[in-house]
């Protein structure tokens, strides 16, 4: 059995018959019509990762029970709410755009579930960890806290939570709602399958996994916390929290950012956000509440004051009145 019948195997949704696109390599199943609308895409990439895309809305309470299948999985869950609640381990919420790690084991089930009028948009890379891609076989040395995942006592669902990163979501976003000829679609997933794997292994390392961080120095912690708060504007981690990742008291890192970087790593983070909102007013007709969004805040009535205070300006009035340049400088 390979992996797509594996997973075929694991499902309690009809399977329905996959688009010309899909033909060859990838399979298709949906929620009852009486409860949901929109399908589950499943892509093999390689011999044992597969990419599933979900894009449901619910019409009422739906359920799907789902076979462990001893199976890593990397869900980035970009929209809407989902709980699952495996037969042995905890529930998890999914309640927020947030990336999640977990190990579904053989023997333990695990059921979806979505309330009436809630929906779904989300993708997931999973693979065989006996079979891992080559990029992970490649720095599984450094990927200590997925080993973690594997060694849980008595086969339970287990799973850890970290930063949804602007890069990760944007790979996946592109990959459900691709715009591409039939004849591409193989070779556009597989792609953008690699990246994605890529850029989460990159911020699995940074984040939470350097074993060396007790011989690194300060300059080099801090070289690596920058780089996160460039690169990350959705971690919803606070600078605190980050700082503890790379066992910097919050006491003495807040003095040695500063030192550093001639700013308190909270208004850089802050500055990093806005510079971006700059650039999405400047060469896109997005919503405030999309950029408000993209940039990492929950609300957009809390970016417009951010906004303001850094800039003097509300994001209306640089876009209607001309403002852009002097607000750039």
């Amino acid at each position: 059995m390979n992996a797509l019948e594996q997973i075929a195997w694991a499902k309690e949704f009809e399977e329905v018959r996959t688009p010309p696109e899909m033909a060859g390599f990838g399979r298709r199943w949906i929620p009852p019509s009486k409860y949901a609308a929109g399908h589950e895409d499943c892509f093999q990439i390689e011999l044992s990762l597969l990419l599933t895309t979900k894009h449901f809305r619910m019409r009422e309470e739906c359920l799907e029970n789902h076979r462990g299948t001893d199976r890593l999985v990397f869900l980035y869950h970009l929209d809407g709410r989902r709980t699952i609640s495996p037969s042995r381990g905890e529930a998890l919420k999914l309640q927020k755009p947030t990336f999640v790690a977990y190990f579904h084991p053989k023997g333990v089930d695990a059921i979806s579930q979505w309330a009436e009028s809630q929906s779904e948009t989300a993708l997931a890379l999973g693979f065989d960890p006996q079979e891992p891609p080559r990029v992970v076989a490649e720095f599984s040395d450094q990927l200590a806290v997925l080993q973690d995942l594997l060694h849980h006592p008595a086969g339970r669902f287990t799973w850890i939570e970290l930063p949804l990163c602007s890069e990760m979501e944007k790979i996946a976003r592109s990959v459900i709602f691709r715009s591409i000829g039939q004849r591409f679609v193989h070779h556009y997933v597989s792609a953008k399958a690699n990246e994605l794997l890529c850029i989460t292994l990159d911020n699995i390392i940074s984040l939470r996994c350097l074993k060396s961080d007790a011989v690194l120095s300060m300059g080099e912690k801090l070289e690596h916390i920058k780089n996160i708060l460039d690169g990350g504007l959705h971690h919803k981690l606070s600078i605190c929290k980050i700082a503890e990742e790379f066992n910097i008291p919050s006491r003495s890192f807040n003095k040695a950012f500063a030192d550093r970087y001639g700013i308190n790593a909270h208004d850089y983070r802050t500055m990093v956000r806005l510079s971006k909102a700059v650039d999405l007013l400047v060469k896109t007709e997005m919503p405030l509440k999309m950029i408000a969004y993209e940039i990492g805040y929950d609300h957009a009535s809390n970016f417009c004051l951010a906004f303001k205070k850094h800039y003097g300006y509300t994001p209306k009035e640089i876009r209607s009145g001309g403002l852009l340049q002097h607000a750039a400088e």
